[in-house]
């Protein structure tokens, strides 16, 4: 985990921008947000011990994304996505996640979204509810109270 500048973040994830992420005007391609998006939560999720990503336990799906697109992001841009928890229920929590570039030396807001995730027991195919030391990593980067 990187301690991040980046204001009420403390999770941060360096992108390395690829040219196949480019549309054809030279944009990166709105479905590639998500993969941006995705690649930081998985960091965030191992930063954190949460899963593994072995399927024979709990572990975590996506349930839920609402995106709001605020600006195109180009090559030569550099990205950084921060990631933060916004909601901790009984089986699911949200997290926050700004896709932020530098422009004139300024982080710029690209991308906010908004992320459900519930926590999920692959044995018996349904959600369960939030084991307590996951909720305890969790708490740790939520913004509002615990």
């Amino acid at each position: 985990m990187s301690e991040s500048s980046y204001p009420g973040f403390r999770h941060a994830y360096r992108l390395q921008m690829r040219w196949a992420d480019l549309d054809a005007l030279g944009h990166v391609n709105n479905a590639t947000y998500l993969t941006y998006l995705e690649q930081a939560r998985i960091m965030f999720f191992q930063t954190l011990a949460l899963w593994d990503g072995k399927p024979d336990k709990l572990g975590l799906i996506m349930a839920r994304v609402i995106i709001d697109y605020k600006l195109p992001l180009n090559a030569e841009d550099t990205v950084t996505v921060y990631t933060r928890v916004a909601r901790i229920g009984s089986k699911s929590f949200d997290t926050e996640q700004h896709i932020v570039c530098e422009r004139d030396g300024l982080p710029t807001l690209a991308a906010a979204a908004t992320i459900t995730i519930v926590v999920y027991d692959y044995r018996s195919n349904q959600s369960t509810p939030i084991p307590d030391n996951w909720r305890d990593k969790l708490q740790a980067h939520w913004v509002g109270q615990p």
